[in-house]
């Protein structure tokens, strides 16, 4: 509705939707408004001026040329529709399955539609009409064979950029199946460039078939279509010039209004909606974070503090650590990018033992983010591992990717940096909750729906169900981060995998993210799997440490024997620029002035 509203308001577009609205009523009504019987001959009144009985004149055998355009409206329309429904079937078909495919089977598909582009219209939709007959349909099907691949690679370049995105890579993450992806998260992203692609393949398909009826290809005489009315009229031309004009025009002026009305669609979905969802707060929001968020049962807040903690101060988690077995272990492993030639991981060897929160602390580029998706096995394509063994609870995860397919959303949990674009901008919260609960729980409607209530008061949230009607734009970051961890533990994981899980998040709403994480742990028995570039984070979360840098593991050790005794130059680094830029220093500056800090107060409005 709102591409339709965008389209109302710009003039052109409106002029062009009116004409093919007329195109339209003429298909489906046409030969019932002919004033004449269009296949009626009268050899005595051939080649006849317009006059009030005939409006357009009459062709060679006395026929009424009006009722005859009229009436051919509806072939010319309908065989073109038809081209158009074949190649936008075929072609975005074969476009989701070459992107969701194997690599072998991606090749085959896109040379497949090389061969395609190569091959000329009219001589193939010739070829085709002799081999099946000579009918339209025949002809048809020939020419949205020769359109499809206009559609492929559209469409292929659209599906890519889509499931190149973070929301969709969470729906895999969760458990949800790639049929259910296509169908909710992709298929509504891609319908802006269905519908130009559409407009601007029926105004070619329109003049192919034009072509085609005035060739003689498909249909005969003495059935009316605008391009056998053209082809009837050459030999006339002398005596009544005036008799193709009809034809011609109605041919010229459909074709113009849907190229019109293609560079409309084009310029509403580029112009409209560039704004990240989520980045910035809706004006009519009508939630706020603080007045989501719970109190607990003695009247206090759920977080424990409101400020990063000291780097002084590592805080073990609540469960209990089994150290004799790892729920996850990586030995020797090496991830190559085949693009850039480019080891980005090399050879490194970490554990998590069952129970324990467990950090993977480097800047960007280190490998650590390379490292966890090798785990979860969503590593980009062009990336992959080429060494070393990834096992989770004892299973070898590199045996294939059906590995993890039982995992994701059920045995490890995911959260992520920036959670709004973790979220499909076009449905509600609590609409891909549910997606998650019933694809990989197997609830139904209502049980998906009671338990998504559950679940958003389990992490904090109050006035759940109207939290579940918004959209990923009407929320806050601090918000969305916890439904991103209520669907995460939905499926009461044993890993849950915490990736920048505070990046994006201001310093209060961060701690509050960090408390909830550690009450999760505590209460679902979670094994933590946190990475993350901000040493306090990590300080304050985990039991031990995994210093990253160049894709290698520099220094580990138990969390506060690595903050109080680094042993690696770089970790001395980190250690010392924190306690140089961190929160301490500030603390101690305030100390050594001996005055309090005060909050600015806001300019008056």
């Amino acid at each position: 509705m709102t591409t339709f509203r965008a389209l109302l308001a710009r003039p052109t577009a409106l002029a062009a939707l009116l004409v093919l609205g007329v195109v339209a009523v003429l298909t489906v009504c046409g030969a019932f408004i002919a004033p004449h019987d269009p296949l009626a001959q009268n050899t005595s009144d051939v080649l006849a001026a317009p006059s009030a009985a005939h409006w357009l004149g009459t062709d060679y055998l006395g026929r009424d040329i009006l009722s005859r355009l009229l009436a051919g409206s509806r072939l010319s329309v309908l065989a073109a529709l038809e081209a158009v429904l074949i190649a936008l079937v075929l072609g975005t078909g074969a476009a989701l399955v070459a992107v969701f495919a194997v690599r072998p089977v991606r090749w085959l598909i896109e040379r497949i539609f090389d061969s395609f582009m190569a091959l000329p219209f009219i001589t193939f939709a010739v070829a085709i009409g002799a081999l099946l007959g000579n009918s339209i349909h025949a002809a048809m099907i020939a020419v949205g064979i020769l359109a499809a691949p206009t559609y492929f690679r559209v469409v292929r370049a659209a599906v890519l950029e889509t499931v190149h995105t973070q929301f969709v890579e969470a729906a895999r993450l969760f458990g949800v199946p790639v049929p259910r992806i296509v169908v909710t998260h992709v298929l509504p992203r891609i319908v802006p460039v269905l519908l130009v692609t559409s407009a601007s393949a029926l105004a070619a398909s329109l003049l192919v078939v034009a072509s085609l009826t005035f060739l003689g290809v498909g249909v005969q005489p003495p059935t009316p279509t605008w391009g056998g009315m053209l082809a009837a009229d050459l030999s006339y031309l002398a005596a009544r010039p005036a008799n193709p004009v009809g034809p011609a025009l109605a041919i010229m002026v459909t074709v113009a209004a849907l190229g019109v009305l293609a560079d409309r669609l084009r310029d509403v979905r580029t112009g409209a909606g560039t704004r990240t969802a989520g980045t910035a707060q809706e004006p009519g929001a009508e939630l706020s974070e603080r007045a989501a968020i719970t109190d607990d049962a003695d009247g206090a807040r759920t977080t424990e503090t409101t400020t990063t903690p000291p780097l002084q101060q590592p805080r073990s988690g609540g469960a209990e650590v089994e150290t004799d077995r790892a729920l996850v272990e990586i030995e020797d492993l090496h991830v190559h990018a085949e693009s850039s030639d480019a080891h980005l991981v090399r050879g490194v060897s970490l554990r998590v033992p069952r129970g324990s929160s467990v950090g993977i602390l480097g800047e960007s580029g280190s490998g650590k983010t390379m490292t966890v998706k090798s785990l979860l096995g969503v590593l980009p394509d062009g990336v992959s591992v080429t060494g070393g063994s990834i096992a989770f609870d004892g299973h070898d995860l590199t045996a294939g990717e059906a590995s993890w397919k039982d995992l994701h959303g059920r045995r490890i949990g995911t959260v992520f940096q920036d959670p709004a674009t973790w979220f499909t901008p076009h449905l509600s919260v609590g609409a891909q909750v549910d997606e998650v609960l019933r694809h990989t729980l197997g609830l139904s409607r209502s049980e998906a729906a009671a338990t998504r209530a559950e679940l958003l008061e389990h992490v904090g949230l109050r006035e759940v169900s109207r939290v579940a009607g918004q959209y990923p734009h009407e929320l806050s970051g601090g918000m969305l981060q916890r439904i991103l961890l209520a669907i995460a533990v939905s499926g009461e994981p044993d890993l849950l995998v915490a990736d920048e899980a505070t990046t994006a998040l201001d310093v209060t709403v961060q701690a509050e993210v960090l408390a909830l994480v550690r009450r999760l742990r505590r209460e679902h028995a979670l094994t933590v799997l946190m990475i993350s570039h901000d040493l306090a984070v990590l300080a304050h979360s985990c039991d031990y440490l995994y210093v990253f840098r160049h894709g290698v593991v520099v220094e580990e050790g138990p969390t506060d024997a690595v903050l109080r005794a680094p042993q690696h130059p770089y970790t001395r680094t980190l250690v010392a620029d924190h306690t140089v830029f961190g929160i301490e220093a500030v603390r101690a500056a305030g100390a050594a002035s001996g005055e309090p800090t005060r909050q600015k107060e806001a300019a008056p409005l």
